[in-house]
């Protein structure tokens, strides 16, 4: 447009609309963009800010409630299919009791992992279930019966591969969870008293003495 860096830097920032600068306050969290939220900051800067950490503590609430994880598995997304989702997690999260994000978010592959296996199995099942009925029927019918189409019969063991594909996920991220537990650290209490073990590895209390003794051999 013939005008320089400088004017160019000019004109990107400036505002000709502030209702426009300022719709990142009150816009949901994941329509915010960032010429939107650059704007309000560098215009209005303390509401600029305050929606960033609006922006941010939506997607930590996201994430802590298992909508991060559901969206994921989600093509045409219902209310049904999303409560599905959440039962799982929240049986695992219930075991597990998961006690830092790491956990969480193998916890969360788990149940991704046995929703999509879930998902495939059931595929799997209506395509079996489907060709035995149609076999069924022409046996009945004439007499005899003929083999799956390629088609029907590729169909079929791209699902069960992708059922036991599921499932090896959802096993290899339960062995990670396992082995992060199985190997925490140990801490040793040198001097007895109440110990908090509401969260934490599993703790050892010992007496002094017997922490200086064992030292000293």
């Amino acid at each position: 447009m013939k005008v320089s860096v400088a004017e160019a830097d000019t004109k990107a920032r400036a505002v000709g609309d502030p209702e426009w600068a300022r719709r990142a306050v009150d816009q949901p969290p994941d329509q915010v963009s960032w010429a939107g939220l650059s704007a309000l900051i560098e215009h209005y800067p303390d509401e600029g800010w305050a929606a960033w950490e609006r922006i941010k503590a939506a997607a930590r609430d996201e994430l802590a409630s298992g909508h991060r994880a559901a969206e994921v598995l989600e093509c045409v997304s219902s209310p049904w299919e999303r409560a599905q989702f959440l039962a799982i997690r929240t049986a695992f999260r219930e075991e597990w009791q998961p006690r830092g994000g790491i956990e969480a978010a193998l916890i969360d592959q788990m149940a991704q992992a046995h929703a999509s296996y879930l998902d495939w199995l059931n595929r799997l099942h209506i395509q079996a279930s489907s060709e035995g009925r149609t076999q069924d029927h022409k046996l009945q019918r004439d007499g005899y019966w003929q083999p799956p189409r390629v088609e029907t019969a590729a169909a079929m063991d791209q699902a069960a591969a992708m059922a036991d594909r599921f499932h090896r996920m959802f096993l290899r991220a339960l062995r990670a969870l396992r082995d992060l537990r199985r190997y925490a650290p140990t801490v040793v209490v040198a001097y007895g008293g109440q110990v908090n073990l509401s969260a934490g590895p599993q703790v050892n209390i010992a007496h002094a003495a017997g922490i200086e003794q064992h030292a000293g051999e």
